[in-house]
């Protein structure tokens, strides 16, 4: 008699914990779309040398930060006809922005055809998150959106939706599947949504950051 209370306590607590779980999914279900398909995304941006030629002067590493108009570096040009004087070109910042990437040295050859560095600006940062299409219809532009980066476990930063997708992933995809073969098999698609960053808590984000974002219906 008393193990077969005891049992019928142990399926009692089973049976209201799980009730309490499917309640608790439910009303977020109901109330927010979540995803953890997300990654923080800048708008990248090649700096190209003005001319071919020698690279006389680089000022920047990876982390630097510019301004519009600021000289990057220097570039000495010789003309073709060899009796004309070599000439110096600044590189300069086209918009303000953060090197993220670079391997100049000084004195290497450039030309106009290869990227010197790339670049981003880190006040201007967002975050691609990716929707299945069963959920794409609950998201509205606007909606307040609550952020968590893995990099800093226990933060929450907020956002709101900025821009829906007008396609899915895959009709972007340059080699597009194809059902030809006669067996088709249903796979849900995803529709990027781009998130603006209301307030990064002046945490050092970056672009590639996997983030998991809950979206308020």
């Amino acid at each position: 008699m008393k193990k077969k209370i005891i049992l019928l306590t142990i399926l009692a607590i089973v049976l209201l914990g799980g009730g309490a779980g499917g309640t608790y999914y439910y009303a977020m279900a109901s109330r927010y779309i979540s995803t953890e398909d997300a990654r923080i995304q800048g708008d990248l941006r090649a700096i190209y040398a003005p001319g071919a030629g020698k690279l006389l002067e680089w000022n920047y590493k990876e982390g630097d930060s510019f301004k519009k108009g600021d000289v990057l570096g220097i570039v000495e040009t010789t003309p073709a006809r060899g009796n004309t004087p070599a000439i110096t070109m600044d590189i300069t910042a086209p918009e303000d922005g953060t090197i993220i990437q670079t391997n100049l040295i000084k004195d290497q050859m450039v030309s106009p055809s290869s990227a010197l560095a790339m670049s981003t600006n880190l006040s201007q940062l967002y975050i691609t998150a990716n929707l299945q299409e069963t959920e794409i219809n609950d998201a509205r532009i606007g909606n307040n959106v609550t952020i968590k980066v893995d990099a800093f476990p226990g933060v929450v930063l907020t956002g709101h939706v900025e821009r829906l997708g007008l396609g899915t992933n895959s009709s972007f995809s340059l080699m597009p599947s194809s059902s030809s073969g006669g067996n088709f098999t249903k796979v849900i698609q995803r529709i990027p949504v781009r998130i603006a960053i209301d307030d990064n808590q002046g945490k050092r984000l970056v672009p590639g950051l996997n983030v998991v974002i809950k979206i308020e219906k």
